[in-house]
């Protein structure tokens, strides 16, 4: 009897084992599932997976998976590693005027589109383009893009669906560029970031007449509080001015402290 209890406890504690492996992978799976990336205009990973790039390396099986932490253009990734989202995978990182397959885009109105593979609780949404006079021949460097985006929107920690669209208004530039979106997750330290390979032709899409009837935008960027928390790479207004953190910070008063650069 003594001998059966023990093997009915051993038998008991294996399955407990096995189920306990069971659910971590079950929730590994749905934290690393977590992912997304820019279908509309193809990004470079994108196109890498589609096999229009070359010698891409693992992102040709997943090209959801740019993840690194947030607070671009902070400290969040390392020069020369923007496009690899900090070197995940690092043959993105290759930059030359022919290295990647290039889109065709006109400046002016635009809607970019992302494909989610699970739908995380979302920060921000923020876009950014390399300077009309950047040199496409090195790495990519904060010193290349225009730190201030062309677009941002503030989701509050809302959950995206499957696909996500934004309607944009990309700047004036002629040749070969480069774009990068990134998403800011709420609710974990990271963001996804995508690059796209843009060739402008000197066209410019106008931007559609507004609603009439439509209610007044909000403004771009948040009005700095007191208590609420930011990271490098967060802007705010204070003051009818607008402000980008350097590092994290809370209570420290734009304008005041050493924390806060003045954009305009």
């Amino acid at each position: 009897m003594i001998g059966k209890k023990k093997g009915h406890s051993f038998l008991q504690s294996i399955g407990f084992t096995v189920l306990a492996s069971a659910l971590f992978v079950f929730a590994n799976a749905e934290s690393a599932s977590a992912h997304g990336y820019i279908e509309s205009p193809k990004s470079r990973a994108l196109l890498c997976a589609e096999r229009v790039n070359t010698d891409c390396g693992g992102v040709i099986y997943e090209p959801q998976s740019l993840e690194a932490p947030k607070g671009f253009p902070g400290a969040s990734i390392p020069d020369g590693q923007i496009a690899s989202a900090g070197g995940v995978f690092p043959q993105l990182d290759a930059q030359s005027s022919n290295r990647w397959s290039k889109v065709n885009m006109n400046s002016g109105y635009q809607t970019f589109g992302w494909h989610l593979t699970a739908m995380h609780s979302t920060a921000k949404w923020h876009y950014y383009i390399t300077k009309p006079n950047w040199n496409p021949n090195q790495p990519l460097t904060r010193n290349q893009f225009e730190l201030v985006p062309f677009y941002e929107k503030f989701d509050g920690g809302a959950r995206p669906g499957q696909k996500v669209s934004h309607q944009l208004t990309v700047p004036e530039r002629s040749g070969y560029h480069v774009i990068l979106g990134v998403w800011d997750v709420a609710d974990t330290a990271n963001a996804f970031y995508q690059v796209i390979d843009a060739q402008f032709s000197g066209g410019s899409n106008p931007t559609p007449n507004p609603d009439p009837g439509s209610p007044e935008q909000p403004p771009a960027y948040p009005a700095w509080t007191s208590t609420a928390t930011y990271v490098g790479g967060d802007y705010v207004t204070h003051n009818g001015q607008v402000y980008r953190a350097k590092w994290w910070t809370r209570g420290e008063t734009p304008g005041r402290a050493d924390v806060w650069e003045l954009i305009r």
